[in-house]
């Protein structure tokens, strides 16, 4: 029997009973009773099917309307391994079905939980690793980053991923890896703060492959270029991310991976993070990356300017600046605080009036100059911290 009749034949029963040309009760409840049977069959027809999306491919519209007229197919449990059909697909090739199925899951409401989202966020019963349907569908190396990301786009323009989730859900944790890069990098751009926040550069410094740090380090270079990228971001124990590495990889191997990243040509003044965050490893990075000495950072400042700005503590632990000072530089504004060297060793919490006068001694004409430029000049500055001081 073919549809077409079938469905004549349910419209002939429908019409005898309406119009109640026929009033037999009991044959009434057996055919109520037959068409309730074949729901039943119908529906987990449906459901076997939503299992094997990635097979038959139908179209997205389809999908849809299929789970409109039978939404407890969206819970409809795979015999093989348990899941529901948005976890089938979120490890399939054909991912593109997730997000309807999400969609119509928070629209009929048919998982429990305030953040089930649809099935998202519920975790996959076959798996030990209590991953959910997202980091499924993050993590899976059979989708191309283009096709991984829009579906990300998509789930972000129905409200059904929310920039919160990057971090509550760990994802940038399932995507750093290099065969996933775009994602990850996709995911970063949605909320950078993410990688200082979340323990995982600690993590990936010590215990993923070489290429995955690799792609961490670009990144953190990318979106927190002003603080030295992730190098010197520290844990609770107060180890930094460059320690890690080097603890883990060896110096000779942690300067080669940094050194794939900044090489000469992407102009980048490490050696200004270094001297400020970690001297104790100038030496280090100086021997490695020798063209930064003469750069500028992204406030303009030489490298002597930015440890002066960092404050006399740092310049104290970086004594070769202060002794190679020229007189040029002696006599040059920092061009964000305008002030001139020895201005900047006499304020502070730490101020060091013995190198303060040292380079008074060495240019005192910086003092009538400031005196006669500006109004409140470094000398008046100066008299302060001596009278603070007494």
């Amino acid at each position: 029997m073919n549809i077409s009749t079938f469905q004549a034949k349910l419209d002939f029963i429908k019409s005898i009973y309406f119009f109640e040309e026929w009033k037999d009760e009991d044959c009434r409840n057996d055919i109520l009773a037959a068409i309730e049977e074949c729901n039943d069959k119908i529906e987990e027809a449906f459901g076997k099917s939503m299992h094997k999306l990635h097979k038959h491919k139908p179209s997205v519209d389809a999908v849809e309307k299929v789970v409109k007229k039978f939404p407890s197919t969206l819970l409809y449990e795979s015999d093989v391994d348990g899941r529901i059909p948005i976890q089938s697909a979120a490890i399939s090739p054909c991912v593109g079905y997730v997000p309807v199925l999400a969609k119509e899951g928070m629209k009929h409401e048919v998982l429990e939980g305030e953040d089930a989202r649809g099935g998202l966020f519920i975790e996959d019963p076959s798996d030990g690793c209590h991953r959910n349907t997202l980091r499924c569908l993050i993590e899976n190396s059979d989708v191309d980053d283009e096709s991984a990301i829009s579906l990300i786009k998509e789930l972000q323009k129905s409200g059904l991923l929310v920039k919160t989730d990057i971090r509550e859900k760990w994802l940038l944790w399932f995507s750093c890896y290099e065969e996933n890069k775009m994602r990850f990098e996709y995911l970063v751009s949605c909320d950078p703060e993410a990688l200082i926040e979340e323990p995982l550069i600690h993590f990936t410094a010590t215990q993923q492959k070489d290429r995955d740090i690799t792609v961490l380090l670009k990144a953190g270079f990318k979106h927190h270029p002003n603080i030295g990228g992730l190098l010197f971001i520290k844990d609770y124990k107060g180890t930094t991310v460059f320690d890690c590495l080097c603890d883990r990889k060896g110096e000779e191997k942690a300067m080669s991976l940094l050194y794939e990243i900044l090489t000469p040509d992407c102009t980048y003044p490490i050696l200004h993070h270094v001297f400020v965050n970690a001297p104790q490893h100038k030496d280090l990075f100086m021997k490695k990356f020798p063209w930064a000495y003469s750069l500028k950072d992204h406030n303009g400042r030489t490298l002597h300017q930015a440890v002066l700005a960092a404050g006399p503590d740092i310049m104290n632990k970086n004594n070769m600046i202060l002794a190679s000072l020229s007189d040029d530089q002696i006599q040059t504004k920092d061009p964000i605080t305008t002030l001139f060297p020895f201005a900047a060793m006499a304020v502070g919490e730490h101020a060091d009036l013995e190198n303060t006068f040292y380079l008074l001694r060495r240019q005192p004409s910086v003092m009538d100059r400031h005196s006669r430029f500006d109004n409140d000049s470094s000398s008046n500055l100066l008299r302060k911290r001596r009278r603070t001081q007494k």
